[in-house]
């Protein structure tokens, strides 16, 4: 007899090989019985079996995975289809729906959108920007000439408010300055009071040479006439020759004496109505001193920082025994009127106009400003408010857009100035 021994659950014939054997009545001999049911081995353990078969299967496992990339390429295949598909199918469409006088699809979309809920919004502009005071930050630098001057004395502090002219600081050169101005008035009043004594001083000379003039005159009529009666004394041989000869030079003695003085009356002629010349150079030193004295009190300025306009003391950026940099002495801004600088996408900068309604909001605000649009700038430039995104473009070119903010907006702002903010701004509602 023979038998094949099982692998599995099976059902098992065990067959004789060499004729039937003799027929026993019982189960006297149980191992030539055939047994035609299920039977289960000892050592046969199904779940463990089929555990087994699946493992030693490698393709069952990378079923799974084949199905997922597959899953995956069908899903990438799709979104390509869908971009370069659904635009070519949109302008069918609209050409399809304009040729036959409908709503281009675009548009049709676009107010379904728009009018989804049956609620109105508005397209807004969305850029980043700063708050700034109205016209900007001021730095306040050295006055010309100051040099390498350095500040001696801070007359204002941070937060304060000034007004323009209004003196901000004193610089050590201003000792010297003063001390040149003192120097210029000592030498005013010098010539000023040349001036009066050379007049009176001339006009009494002038006086005096009319005196003498007169005196001279006078001499010289009588030497005249001596002269001539001596002339005629010698026609009739009365007299001498050296009487003659003395009459002769007492005569033109006097002329000399006459025309000296007449000189000097020239001289001085001009006291009483300031026109003589040792007058008129008193006049031009005390002029020149003048001058002197208006430079040195013109060169007091560079000892001083002098507020430029009206506004609120932003920022000091030198102090007492400090040079000032580059960045100057000080910031000013009038924060009384607020504005925020946004930047606008080139792109979207057509849609912003004067007047639109504003809204501002950021970190450091309790509630967002509000304001309109003033001005829309005429330059393209870079773009110098960053976002924190890490994918944030930074080399964006943008058009500046300054919001002038409302009287109890501009209150919030004062205190935040160049602070980063978002303006939102309503171009129109649909």
């Amino acid at each position: 007899m023979t038998f094949a021994w099982p692998t599995g659950e099976q059902d098992v014939e065990i067959l004789p090989l060499l004729g039937s054997p003799p027929a026993r009545k019982g189960n006297d001999d149980p191992m030539l019985e055939v047994v035609k049911h299920r039977v289960a081995l000892p050592l046969e353990d199904p779940g463990k079996a089929k555990a087994s078969a699946a493992s030693s299967n490698p393709r069952a496992g990378a079923t799974w995975w084949t199905r997922l990339l597959l899953a995956g390429l069908l899903l990438g295949l799709g979104m390509m289809a869908g971009i370069y598909i659904q635009p070519m199918a949109v302008r069918v469409l609209e050409t399809a729906a304009a040729d036959s006088g409908g709503t281009p699809v675009a548009a049709a979309l676009e107010q379904g959108e728009e009018r989804s809920g049956g609620e109105e919004r508005a397209l807004d502009v969305v850029a980043l920007g700063r708050l700034v005071p109205l016209g900007g930050i001021l730095a306040v630098a050295l006055p010309n000439g100051a040099g390498d001057a350095r500040i001696a004395r801070l007359l204002v502090n941070e937060g304060e408010q000034v007004a323009a002219g209004q003196i901000l600081a004193e610089l050590d050169n201003m000792p010297a300055l003063l001390a040149a101005k003192a120097s210029a008035q000592a030498n005013v009043m010098a010539q000023q009071a040349s001036l009066e004594q050379v007049r009176s001083s001339t006009l009494a000379n002038l006086a005096e040479a009319r005196a003498n003039h007169a005196a001279a005159e006078a001499t010289l009529m009588l030497a005249n006439q001596e002269a001539e009666r001596q002339t005629r004394l010698a026609a009739g041989k009365l007299t001498t020759q050296v009487l003659i000869e003395q009459a002769r030079a007492n005569a033109a003695k006097a002329r000399a004496e006459f025309d000296r003085t007449a000189a000097l009356v020239n001289r001085y002629s001009g006291a009483g109505t300031g026109d003589q010349s040792d007058i008129l150079l008193a006049a031009r030193n005390l002029d020149l001193a003048r001058d002197n004295l208006a430079r040195a009190s013109e060169d007091l300025a560079s000892g001083r920082v002098v507020a430029p306009r009206a506004g609120g003391v932003l920022e000091i950026h030198a102090r007492v025994g400090e040079k000032p940099m580059a960045s100057g002495v000080m910031t000013i801004g009038d924060v009384a009127r607020m504005t925020a600088e946004l930047e606008v996408y080139q792109t979207e900068v057509r849609m912003v106009e004067p007047g639109q309604i504003v809204s501002v909001t950021g970190q450091a605000l309790s509630a967002p400003l509000t304001g309109r649009v003033s001005r829309v700038g005429q330059i393209v430039g870079r773009q110098s408010v960053m976002s924190t995104e890490p994918a944030a473009n930074v080399d964006a070119r943008v058009v500046k857009v300054v919001v002038t903010l409302d009287a109890e907006s501009s209150a919030a702002a004062r205190t935040y100035t160049n602070l980063e903010v978002i303006g939102r701004i309503r171009t129109k509602a649909q």
